[in-house]
């Protein structure tokens, strides 16, 4: 995630948080059936801004629900289009 992304998605969250606050607080009672609307409101408020944010290329990355690592680099053969046989450098002498 890059600054944008995250200052982006940071004040959108908390200004979601806010006025679904405001609205939620006026329709429920208090208790659990007001933190259960308070969630899935803001679920559906947050969750398309970051789809929004990935499509832009603000945030970037991959969930693996296994919790499996990436392969390192030694684990696949070599040759093959997944590792490349040059890696590009920083452009520093060794």
């Amino acid at each position: 995630m890059n600054s944008r992304g995250f200052a982006i998605l940071l004040v959108f969250a908390v200004a979601a948080s806010i006025a679904l606050g405001l609205i939620v607080e006026r329709f429920t009672p208090p208790g659990m059936q007001r933190t259960f609307w308070f969630g899935v409101g803001l679920a559906a408020i947050i969750f398309p801004a970051g789809w929004y944010a990935e499509r832009r290329g603000w945030v970037h990355g991959v969930w693996r629900a296994g919790g499996d690592r990436k392969p390192a680099a030694s684990d696949l053969t070599a040759g093959s289009d997944a590792a490349p046989t040059t890696r590009q450098s920083s452009g520093e002498p060794k």
